[in-house]
């Protein structure tokens, strides 16, 4: 069968290429094996091949932490599902065995390639407000609104009942912002944002900030939040930030928070995650969640897309299809 392997540390374009390797073996106790329809793509894809996530798979390596697919062994073969593989075995594949607690069933008139948008993004973003406790009412800052958690995050807290201000890098992302529900939007390229923030607050600042930059971006994100506000981190994709003096927090009595969700929750938390999945989906169905698939590509596509991704080149959501 054909997959999608890293054989050394490197940008996607450089070290990944679609290989023939021998055919998944039968799958032990608690595991299935799943014919791949898609795969969401996200920068964990590009640490992963760079070899900088924190959970850090020797290569080779398979990319692909969020597919949906068509179960193939055991009791629920022929069955509908998304879900997450467990690495170093990503889904951009034909086939992944992954443990059949990972997946869940994919709702009828749920597309694959739209299902194949949801575990990861959707979960960080809802797990991410979850643990900052946003309500109707708060204002909460998202960076890189444009990108897939950044969408998801502003998509989900809009439905909470809060006010949403985004960062993302041109008028074409602060655009798509705006489209997806934010009541502001700052371009980066050309705004302080922490200024623009406190422009857009009066003053007050945020309740919460969904960060998955990381970097300098951090630090500065210090500046913008309210009494009492809360900073999660749920990514580095600018590269670790600079070291924080605790009193920065000591002085707006304010709260820092990382989240890790594909690392952790599955495993820890199973029962949180279904429900999680049942309320996405429930959200889903009534239009306030709708996963941005702005670039469908196949396989072999899927160096170019994830490069792009690296360089910021995109908009929206990614999504390789495979089968089905």
């Amino acid at each position: 069968m054909k997959r999608l392997v890293a054989h050394r540390d490197g940008e996607p374009l450089d070290v990944l290429a679609v290989a023939d390797v021998p055919d998944d073996p039968e799958p032990g106790p608690g595991r299935v094996t799943v014919a791949v329809e898609a795969v969401g793509l996200n920068f964990l894809d590009v640490m992963l091949c760079r070899g900088t996530y924190p959970v850090r798979p020797e290569p080779p390596v398979t990319p692909g932490v969020e597919f949906s697919g068509r179960v193939l062994t055991g009791p629920d073969a022929g069955r509908e599902v998304i879900g997450c593989p467990a690495l170093p075995h990503g889904a951009l594949g034909e086939t992944v065995t992954v443990d059949a607690g990972l997946l869940v069933p994919r709702p009828a008139g749920l597309d694959p390639v739209t299902g194949a948008g949801i575990p990861v993004t959707y979960q960080t973003a809802w797990f991410a407000l979850e643990r900052a406790g946003v309500s109707t009412g708060d204002t909460v800052l998202v960076h890189a609104g444009a990108g897939g958690v950044g969408v998801a995050a502003t998509q989900l807290a809009v439905a909470r009942g809060a006010r949403v201000i985004c960062t993302a890098g041109g008028p074409a992302k602060t655009e798509a912002c705006r489209a997806n529900g934010a009541d502001v939007a700052i371009d980066y390229h050309t705004e302080d944002f922490p200024k623009a923030v406190a422009a857009a607050t009066g003053g007050a600042g945020v309740d919460v900030v969904v960060d998955p930059v990381g970097g300098d971006v951090f630090a500065r994100s210090l500046d913008c939040l309210a009494f009492e506000g809360r900073i999660v981190a749920v990514g580095a994709a600018a590269g670790p930030p600079p070291a924080v003096d605790p009193m920065r927090l000591v002085a707006r009595n304010a709260t820092l928070v990382g989240l890790s969700w594909g690392s952790a929750y599955p495993w820890r938390r199973p029962d949180e995650v279904a429900a999680a999945y049942e309320a996405l989906f429930a959200l889903c169905a009534s239009g306030a969640v709708r996963p941005p698939v702005n670039r469908v590509e196949p396989l072999e596509g899927a160096p170019a897309a994830l490069q792009d991704l690296a360089a910021g080149r995109t908009t929206g959501k990614i999504v390789v299809r495979i089968g089905g």
